[in-house]
This record gives C-alpha cells, sequence and structure tokens, in this order.
C-alpha cells in the first residue's frame, strides 16, 4: 500500500477512537454547535509554517502579554507552563501570571498561602478546589512552588460563571478588567495568561483586552496539540514538528497526541464520578494495547495468546491487572510475594521509579507508581510485545549468555518505544530517556542521573557514545571487544539505563524510517513476532536494524556531536 495511503489510515482510525472517547465523556456535544467554540476551531485549525519552539519562546520574550492555552486535564500542559514560565524568567523579563483556575475573589487565599500564613490544606479547603476546579492539584501545585522562585506575582482572573457556556463572552470581558487592573499596578511586566484554550480565538478575551487597555500590546497566542494540525503533519511527514506558527502572533506546540490528550479528560471525568477508587487506567492501557495491535495486525484480525499453556482469542480475557501503589519500596515487597527473583525485583522497581509505570510479564500486571501517559504507551507497547511471543505468566527461555541478554533487552526496548511513538508521536526519546536528557545540545553531562553521581553519570555517558560509534563503524558490534564487554557486564541499575538509551534510540529511527516509507508496517509487525532466545539471535537482529536505519538514528544530536 502506497506510504500515503497507510497514513490516512492511521488518521482515520485516530479519529474513529477519538470520536468514540468524545461519546463517552461528553455524551452528544453540543459545544460544536456553540458559535464561541466553531470561531476557536476554525482559527485554529490550520498553520503557515513549521517553527521551533525556541523561536515560540523568543517571539514570548518580546511580548507584554502571552496567552498560554491549557488543556487542564493534560500534565504535559502544564508542564509547558513551567518551560515557558522558567524562559521567561532567564530572559529577564518581569513576570506575572494570571490564571482562570482561581476566581478573583479568592486572592486573599492565594496571598496568605503563598506567604506561608495558610498550609496546603487549608488553601485548597478554602478556595473548595475539589468543587471548584478538581484538575489533578499536584499537576498544578508546581506552578507555584516555580512562583516562588524567582518571585512571580499570581492573580486569580476568573468568575463564577465559568459553568456556562452561554457565559463564556461575559467572562471575557471581566477577564480582561482584571488583566487590565493587573497591568496598570504592574506596568512593564510581561502578563502570562494560563487559560482554557477557546477563550484565545481573535474575536475572544484577546479582543477584549484590546477594547480596555489604553494602549497597544504586543502579544502572543500559544495553543497546544490541536486536532486537525497534528493530522495534517501526519500526512505531511512532519510528525516531530515540535511547533507551528498559524499566523503573525499565535503558535501551536505539541506535546501530546490527540488520544492521549482525550484519554486524560477521560480519565478525570472518571475521578470526578467515581471518587477515588475509580480506576481510570483499564480504559486508558486497553485502548492504547488496541491501538498499537490494530497498527501492527489490522482491526479485523484476532491474536491467538498462549499463557501457561493456556490458549485465548479474545484480548479482554488476557488484559493486566493493574495494581497502583504510593512508593516504590511498597511494591518491592508486593514482588517478593509474588516470588519473582531478587533481580526481577531491583529491575522492576527501578523502572517504576524512573519511569513510573511497569508491565511485569511473569504476573502479567501494570504497576503504577505515577502515571505518565509516555510511560503507559510504552508499557503497553511492552505487554503487546509479550503476547505476541508468548512470554507471558511462568515462561521459561533457554539460559543466555550475558551478551545476548543484553540485546535481548535493548530489542525489548525498542519495540516498547516503537509502540509507544504509534500511541503518540509527540513522545521525544532525548526528553523521555532519563540518560539522554543530562546531555545538552553539545553533547554534554551538564547534570547526574538521579541517584548516580556526575562522575557515574559521565562514565554512563561515555559507555553509551562508544556502543553509538561501534554501532556507525564499518564491523559494527561483531567483534566484542573490551570496552563493550565493560558494558554488558555493568550492574543492573547502570545497565538498564544504557540498554534503554540505545533501544529508545533505535525505536524511534524504526519509527521514523516507517513514516519516510523505508520499513513497511508488515515489516515492524515481523520484528514484535521475530523470536531471539537462539544463541546470538538478538544481537543479529538489533546489528541488521541499526545498519537499516542508521541514517535516522545517526541524526539524533547530542551523540551525534559527542
Amino acid at each position: 500500500m502506497p506510504q500515503d495511503k497507510i497514513i490516512s489510515a492511521e488518521i482515520a482510525e485516530q479519529r474513529r477512537l477519538i470520536q468514540r472517547m468524545k461519546r463517552e465523556i461528553f455524551g452528544i456535544d453540543k459545544t460544536t454547535r456553540s458559535s464561541y467554540i466553531k470561531d476557536f476551531l476554525s482559527e485554529f485549525s490550520t498553520y503557515q509554517s513549521v517553527c521551533t519552539t525556541g523561536e515560540v519562546l523568543e517571539r514570548a520574550a518580546l511580548s507584554d502579554i502571552v496567552f498560554f492555552g491549557d488543556y487542564h486535564p493534560l500534565e504535559e500542559s502544564q508542564e509547558w507552563l513551567l518551560r515557558l514560565m522558567t524562559e521567561l524568567s532567564a530572559s529577564d523579563r518581569r513576570v506575572v501570571l494570571a490564571m482562570e483556575m482561581l476566581y478573583v475573589q479568592q486572592q486573599e487565599q492565594l496571598d496568605r498561602w503563598m506567604k506561608g500564613m495558610l498550609s496546603e490544606e487549608e488553601f485548597l479547603e478554602q478556595i473548595d478546589y475539589r468543587t471548584e476546579w478538581g484538575f489533578d492539584w499536584e499537576s498544578f501545585k508546581r506552578i507555584f512552588e516555580m512562583a516562588k522562585d524567582p518571585f512571580i506575582p499570581i492573580f486569580g482572573i476568573d468568575t463564577e460563571l465559568r459553568d456556562h457556556l452561554k457565559y463564556m463572552r461575559q467572562r471575557d470581558r471581566m477577564i480582561a478588567s482584571r488583566i487590565k487592573n493587573i497591568r496598570r499596578f504592574f506596568p512593564g511586566h510581561l502578563i502570562l495568561v494560563m487559560i482554557g484554550e477557546s477563550h484565545l480565538a481573535s474575536g475572544h478575551l484577546p479582543a477584549e483586552i484590546e477594547k480596555v487597555c489604553d494602549e497597544s500590546l504586543r502579544k502572543t497566542i500559544i495553543v497546544q496539540n490541536m486536532d486537525e494540525i497534528y493530522w495534517r503533519l501526519l500526512r505531511e511527514g512532519r510528525e516531530h514538528i515540535e511547533a507551528v506558527r498559524i499566523d503573525e502572533d499565535k503558535y501551536c506546540v505539541f506535546n501530546a497526541s490527540p488520544i492521549v490528550k482525550y484519554q486524560s479528560y477521560r480519565r478525570i471525568i472518571d475521578f470526578w464520578v467515581e471518587g477515588e477508587d475509580a480506576n481510570s487506567f483499564v480504559p486508558v492501557l486497553g485502548e492504547m494495547v488496541g491501538y498499537i495491535l490494530n497498527f501492527l495486525i489490522g482491526p479485523k484480525k484476532s491474536l491467538n495468546v498462549t499463557i501457561d499453556g493456556n490458549d485465548f482469542k479474545s484480548l479482554d480475557d488476557i488484559l493486566p491487572e493493574i495494581h497502583c501503589r504510593q512508593t516504590y519500596t511498597s511494591f518491592a515487597s508486593f514482588l517478593r510475594s509474588q516470588k519473582i527473583s531478587q533481580l526481577a525485583v531491583v529491575s522492576v522497581t527501578e523502572s517504576l521509579r524512573r519511569y513510573g509505570v511497569s508491565y511485569v510479564p511473569g504476573l502479567n500486571m501494570f504497576l503504577i507508581l505515577k502515571y505518565s501517559s509516555s510511560s503507559a504507551a510504552m508499557e503497553a507497547s511492552r505487554f503487546v510485545l509479550s503476547t505476541m511471543r508468548a512470554r507471558m505468566g511462568k515462561w521459561k527461555g533457554r539460559r543466555k549468555s550475558v551478551e545476548d541478554r543484553f540485546y535481548e533487552f535493548v530489542i525489548e526496548e525498542t519495540l516498547s518505544f516503537v509502540g509507544a511513538k504509534i500511541v503518540d508521536s509527540t513522545i521525544d526519546c532525548s526528553r523521555m530517556d532519563p540518560l539522554l536528557q543530562v546531555i545538552d545540545g553539545r553533547g554534554v553531562v551538564r547534570k547526574p542521573v538521579a541517584g548516580f553521581s556526575i562522575p557515574e553519570t559521565r562514565a554512563m555517558v561515555k559507555m553509551l557514545v562508544y556502543h553509538f560509534r561501534r554501532d556507525r563503524s564499518r564491523s559494527g558490534i561483531a567483534r566484542v571487544t573490551e570496552p563493550l564487554r565493560a558494558i554488558h557486564r555493568l550492574g543492573i541499575k547502570k545497565r538498564q539505563l544504557i540498554i534503554r538509551a540505545l533501544g529508545h534510540t533505535l525505536g524511534e529511527a524504526v519509527y521514523d524510517a516507517h513514516y519516510s516509507g523505508l520499513v513497511s508496517r508488515e515489516e515492524i509487525h515481523a520484528f514484535f513476532r521475530d523470536r531471539n532466545d537462539y544463541p546470538g539471535a538478538a544481537k543479529k537482529i538489533y546489528s541488521e536494524w541499526v545498519g537499516r536505519v542508521k541514517p535516522f538514528r545517526g541524526d539524533w544530536k547530542a551523540l551525534r556531536r559527542s
């Protein structure tokens, strides 16, 4: 099938899944009939040019007012605001933060809490956070913590009309009046407005502020993850684009796929309806698994799976149990009670500590310490890999050499990352991987990996760079050198970091090669199916794929420059 038809089919499947999620979230959604919502969706449905997040941040730093369209249930959305706050502060701009999540009349409680005169619990109780806002407090709390140093004044700007769509324009007028007052008391400051995205069409809040302000303000509008723009980029083979320019002062940045975006909304709805007992991870992980399988085998085919000698055809019959706990040490106790090896306990708890989510094939369980959509997508892919290779339950493979185990785990990480990219193409290994994160654009280690010193981190990066150079050499890794043996025999925690960095970069390259037309969907399916449990197989398969997608993997910025 031609590549454009493959991509169109994938987009059609995404649209189908999202329409189903929207029905679950909104029922028959009448908001799209509103002229207010139509104006917003129409204005932010296409783009003029591709740009970088650096360009967006530079433009924001030159503005008098920056409108940031927050997608409230999505943690990645608040993470982008934190990045924006950091960059604006670093640019020596004096910043004031204006937040929709707080009412004007809650300012006194906010000020008292920020000064330490109220405890966090008292503050949340006095503003009735659960009823009046209700989105994940831990995600929004980070914004207030960042505002303390360097000090950024924070003001509530909303009114108590927020529950009804028909009052949106009236809210815009009242918010504009509040921002005018903030501007008067903080002349020369950049006003950073954090507000729901639908307020940001030109004729909405920005127009109301222009009416009430006596001066001409330089403005920048930033929205996130617009569905139609995301799909257009996929269609154009630009799935890695981090930002686009919509027009002179409007930008869209990307940190989640439409699937992940709407899953975050449904999770918060489940929490509101069912409370803390709601297991909102069941539909999320099930959808991720289904979407990856649909990519690999098609929507009309079934998957036969063997677990402990029993054959299953229905995916619903084999979906893993989900266990949530507060600490990874409590998970360690739980895992030991399940009589798995101490080595496996260390490996799983280390994975939980760094990523928050882990799939354990031997128990057929998802363990969740702290939910992250990107980590969940990787572990959903790991489950798919286990089902396709019939390695669930009490499966026991043959004894393997240290080298064979090393490359078998690298391949597992590779395919886990491919599956995660299928779910969400915005996932970037250089931002997600713990070891890659600490390397700057020049290949220099600027900070330690959590749990290790700077010298230990630099030693691991040196080993990783050596492996990359061997991968790109003419002889590759066919000849085992002493430095390679040293990598293969590292302690489990250091070895796991290097295995994941190798796998994540290769997985991203395989995904990019697919969207460039070099690797077919059938070949990725075969890669998932390919058993590598005989001597030398994993190393051979790894080397073949490294050679095949070398141009795509070689573009990874930090290691290329090292």
